[in-house]
């Protein structure tokens, strides 16, 4: 499996032999990286691949000074199980 970053549609796809199996969408402005849906396709689920592509956009927003808004429920949870990257949340 490999994250690739779709910046220009503010979202990080998972893929598994090229075919999307995951998907976070976020929104950014200025100051905040708000994630806004994460979604992995049901055979997928249970693989911790929901947790890496949120752990990835967490890590875009260190990587560029951004606090992070967790308004999927799903990133409330990694951040809840990473208490290490709780400074980035707003």
């Amino acid at each position: 499996m490999e994250l690739i970053h779709v910046e220009d549609q503010s979202k990080w796809l998972a893929l598994n032999d090229e075919v999307q199996i995951g998907e976070l969408v976020y929104t950014r402005d200025e100051r905040t990286l708000t994630i806004t849906d994460t979604v992995v396709e049901p055979y997928y689920r249970g693989n911790k691949i929901a947790e890496e592509l949120v752990l990835a956009a967490i890590n875009l927003a260190r990587e560029n000074g951004l606090k992070v808004v967790p308004a999927c429920s799903f990133a409330e949870t990694v951040f809840e199980r990473y208490p290490d990257q709780r400074d980035l949340l707003v």
